[in-house]
């Protein structure tokens, strides 16, 4: 909610930055895509619950590839066919789920809930087709902030010794953001618009951090490319007393959208 205020607050700041325009165009648009794996679901593979070299994991990583953007915006109409604005949403992943069986015969299995808000300049160039039809392009780049919410748990060791622990995260990171997208705009009646589009969105995190099971940690690779999460110190002895390298676990992931938005010109 403090990120929503924030972003609303930065939004009205900028509003007398704008040199006088021919209208303005107020909307609200809903998305569903589908997000291509990349560098970050690689890495997840490697993920290993263990610190010991001596210790194999078989790891399987799915879900996480459908998302869901919910959008406001705001364009201001420099002339008829060039806008500038702003863009303030939130995308939903769903839920992405990680299961490892290790070779000393433990079980884990997370459930992550990712979510993002961003915001977003954005610039449109609209070109008349025919009758009440528009085909409109943009491009723009902006800020984002995501949460990523873990649970599940660890099952191991034969009976009677078997041990159960609970997994439970709440991290967050900050980056940037890009989009890239192209629409049909018809006009219903007066200045009320439908938009029906293609875009792709893309974010960039270079890094994570919060706490897991009441620990100040974070998703970390290794020097050896195996991810695993680890609380703060216990990194730190790691690197002194090993020589091995750490460095927080990086977002950079994309995803193609079909949208869908309705919207009202204002004209001068």
């Amino acid at each position: 909610m403090s990120r929503c205020i924030g972003i609303i607050l930065f939004f009205l700041l900028c509003l007398p930055l704008f040199p006088e325009s021919t209208g303005f165009e107020v909307g609200l648009r809903y998305g569903m895509g589908s997000r291509l794996p990349g560098r970050f679901d690689g890495n997840l593979q490697q993920f290993s619950s263990s610190f010991s070299p001596l210790v194999f994991s078989d790891v399987n990583l799915s879900g996480g590839k459908a998302t869901n953007n919910y959008e406001a915006f705001i364009r201001w109409m420099l002339d008829s066919r060039n806008r500038v604005g702003f863009v303030v949403g939130r995308n939903d992943w769903d839920i992405l789920k990680l299961t490892e069986v290790t070779s000393d015969l433990y079980y884990t299995k997370l459930e992550s809930e990712i979510y993002s808000y961003t915001f977003l300049g954005m610039y449109h160039f609209t070109t008349p087709l025919f009758r009440n039809f528009e085909w409109e392009n943009g491009l723009g780049m902006g800020f984002t902030s995501a949460d990523w919410n873990v649970r599940g748990y660890s099952i191991g060791e034969p009976l009677p010794d078997t041990q159960y622990f609970n997994q439970r995260g709440r991290l967050r990171g900050s980056g940037l953001t890009f989009r890239a997208e192209s629409a049909i705009n018809y006009r219903l009646a007066g200045n009320n618009f439908i938009q029906l589009g293609l875009g792709y969105h893309h974010i960039a995190i270079d890094k994570f951090s919060g706490s897991y099971n009441g620990e100040s940690s974070s998703f970390y690779i290794r020097g050896d490319g195996r991810v695993g999460v680890f609380d703060d110190t216990r990194v730190i002895d790691a690197s002194v007393s090993s020589a091995q390298s750490f460095r927080r676990l990086d977002m950079n992931t994309g995803s193609w959208m079909l949208y869908f938005s309705v919207f009202q010109r204002f004209l001068d």
